[in-house]
């Protein structure tokens, strides 16, 4: 009987990790922010940008946990033309999207906010995505540098203190 007490924890842990292995690293990576709260690090949140057919911008988020990929459709954006805002997030290091984000999503220009997601739809807190992947659809009525802000507020059910990223988009 002591064996089975002793084996049914230890199963069910292993498990959850092989089948959760991004809980557990989100999980490490907010840790490592409690750990280090004290001390003055630079921020964490560092930005990678293509372009190409197609403006790719990759932004760490959660420390040493997810990736947020922003792509505009079409791009080049221009002005009093519908574009679709795809948002991604992707677990670090890997292609996997995680599912289940809670986020936000705000347009603005020169510090004027034009556009908030969670408002437009209607609610109150953040948006759910249970796929992971979202797309805002938004038409630019100006041209000039945009600032597409995505926050994250939590992850698998998982509320995170919120962290967000800017983009800039270029609107001709």
């Amino acid at each position: 009987m002591s064996r089975t007490i002793i084996a049914f924890p230890l199963i069910a842990s292993i498990s959850i990790i092989l089948l959760y292995p991004s809980t557990i690293a989100i999980t490490l990576a907010i840790e490592m922010d409690k750990v280090y709260a004290d001390e003055e690090v630079p921020p964490a949140t560092k930005s990678h940008c293509e372009s190409g057919d197609l403006q790719t911008c990759v932004v760490e988020v959660v420390p040493g946990g997810i990736n947020v990929l922003l792509q505009p459709w079409p791009y080049p954006v221009v002005k009093g033309t519908q574009t679709s805002l795809k948002i991604s997030f992707y677990q670090k290091r890997t292609s996997t999207v995680e599912p289940h984000i809670d986020y936000d999503v705000t347009i603005s220009k020169a510090g004027k906010q034009l556009f908030d997601a969670v408002t437009q739809a209607g609610y109150v807190d953040w948006l759910h995505s249970s796929e992971g992947i979202t797309t805002i659809p938004y038409t630019f009525q100006e041209p000039g540098v945009y600032s597409v802000n995505v926050t994250l507020f939590g992850i698998l059910f998982i509320p995170v203190s919120p962290d967000s990223t800017v983009f800039q988009v270029n609107v001709t």
